[in-house]
């Protein structure tokens, strides 16, 4: 029995490298992502600046001016000629508004979002109709062939397709910015969960209690090393999203076994579970960055240890966690910087899958620390 847990216990310290260099590199893989998906400058409206980006102008700018020339082009007869004035009035407004946002971006940017786009907005009507106003006069000046058209229809129209144009354009630039802020909160959100699972030291002082439990208790030291196995394996397994609440719970008390023998006689676990339908689920790993929070910031904190309460129920169609634990007697600011640090890793990680259907609270008071968390039964969005 001894010898074939030694050679397990060999087998899985050869692994373990290998484990942490495969979480490491998915970390870089989600820091690239929050690479591509940040904004140097953490603003709206992108660099009108660069190069890129000024092509990208003068290109759908001209395919508006196309557009618009054709539809013109039934009252005139020359509709070569007609592409060619509107072509020149809307790139001339495009790249005007161009220069215009890349002197003021900076600024911009560091408005609010609402007076931002309100600012912008306003800036590239009075570009339009400077613009419009110049050209009409220019066109005049060189009595422009099958140019005949009043002045004042001539801004009212260009203002018009221009407030519509403008206002497509900022509102896209908008979802956009939006669409970059979630990802790369998700991106964060993943990196962070991920480097949370992968605890080296908690993975090392497993494996030296399973050691010296070897010659001590072999029972004992197999069954940790099974239960460290089914931990990691289910810590790195991104397939499985979402389990089954007794699943989870099983999950949970491996942990808790592991953290047990690290720990002896300084933690005691109190469980209190409901019954719940067999259609309740959960993202996997719910609970066990929440116990790994109240053994960090409760237990390991108080010389003589303390209990972890755990209560679970079913609720109105709602999954109910509550967790208590015991905490330091008087809390510097280094210990509530560090605390709100991780509480909110695991605050985020619900918010990400579940949005606004999901409730995580933490509450202090003199002697504990009582977690809430209320979760939908069904597992929310996948």
């Amino acid at each position: 029995m001894t010898d074939s847990i030694k050679d397990k216990i060999k087998h899985v310290k050869t692994q373990t490298v290998d484990v942490l260099r495969k979480a490491s590199n998915r970390v870089r893989d989600y820091l690239r992502v929050v690479d591509k998906y940040s904004d140097p400058d953490g603003g709206i409206l992108p660099n009108f600046c660069n190069d890129w980006v000024v092509f990208n102008v003068i290109v759908i700018a001209e395919m508006l001016a196309i557009v618009i020339a054709l539809v013109s082009s039934r009252s005139f007869n020359n509709p070569i000629l007609i592409l060619l004035y509107t072509s020149i009035l809307v790139q001339s407004i495009a790249l005007v508004s161009a220069g215009a946002l890349c002197l003021t971006r900076k600024y911009l940017n560091r408005l609010p979002k609402a007076r931002a786009m309100i600012m912008a907005y306003l800036l590239l009507l009075c570009i339009t109709w400077l613009v419009s106003e110049l050209t009409y006069w220019l066109l005049i000046f060189v009595k422009a062939e099958a140019f005949h058209i009043d002045r004042d229809s001539f801004l009212i129209q260009n203002l018009f397709v221009s407030a519509i144009v403008m206002a497509l354009t900022l509102r896209y630039f908008v979802a956009k910015h939006e669409l970059k802020l979630r990802t790369t909160s998700e991106a964060k959100a993943k990196m962070q969960a991920l480097q949370s699972r992968m605890r080296p030291h908690f993975l090392f002082n497993s494996m030296n209690i399973i050691a010296g439990l070897t010659y001590s208790s072999p029972e004992k030291a197999e069954a940790a090393l099974i239960d460290i196995s089914d931990l990691f394996r289910m810590m790195l397994n991104d397939k499985e999203n979402l389990v089954p609440v007794n699943n989870e719970i099983a999950i949970a008390e491996k942990y808790l076994a592991l953290e047990k023998l690290r720990l002896d006689n300084r933690i005691t676990i109190k469980w209190d579970i409901g019954k719940f339908p067999r259609k309740a689920i959960m993202p996997v790993l719910t609970l066990q960055p929440l116990l790994e929070n109240a053994i960090n910031y409760g237990i390991e904190t108080q010389p003589h240890g303390g209990t972890i309460t755990i209560r679970l129920w079913e609720e109105a169609d709602k999954i109910h966690i509550h967790i208590t634990s015991p905490i330091p007697p008087k809390k510097n600011q280094a210990y509530s910087e560090s605390y709100n640090e991780a509480f909110e890793v695991i605050r985020m990680r619900f918010q990400n899958h579940y949005g606004e259907d999901a409730y995580v609270d933490s509450q202090f008071t003199d002697t504990e620390n009582n977690i809430t968390v209320v979760l939908p039964v069904r597992g929310g969005k996948p």
